[in-house]
């Protein structure tokens, strides 16, 4: 019986002694851990401002593929209309046209000058 009392008496008493012994580690890690912290703060800005620059270049590209989409569509309808009125396959150059816009029109230019 004895025994198990001493046993109890410094278990209990013996990790009391090590929560002393711990407080200079607890400061440190709490240093430690608030170095973590105004290191992530500081990665979330990055991100954050990362995030607002890419929205702002994917609403320029949107605005962009707004503007010239229709342009491209009507340079296709112009080249399968050359195409098709010089004997050439209409559907093959309107895709060209769309594909590869301004060689598209000069390749037509070209193989119209030789034909005539």
């Amino acid at each position: 019986m004895k025994c198990k009392f001493l046993f109890l008496f410094l278990l209990f008493f013996g990790h009391q002694g090590d929560a002393f012994s711990l407080e200079p580690s607890l400061e440190q890690t709490t240093e430690e851990l608030e170095n973590k912290v105004n290191r992530l703060e500081s990665q979330v800005r990055h991100l954050e401002d990362a995030q607002t620059t890419a929205e702002s270049e994917i609403s320029q590209l949107q605005e962009s593929i707004e503007r010239n989409g229709l342009a491209l569509i009507l340079f296709g309808v112009f080249c399968a209309w050359w195409a098709k009125t010089t004997g050439r396959s209409a559907l093959l150059w309107f895709f060209l046209g769309l594909l590869f816009h301004v060689f598209s029109g000069i390749a037509l230019l070209i193989k119209t000058q030789r034909s005539t």
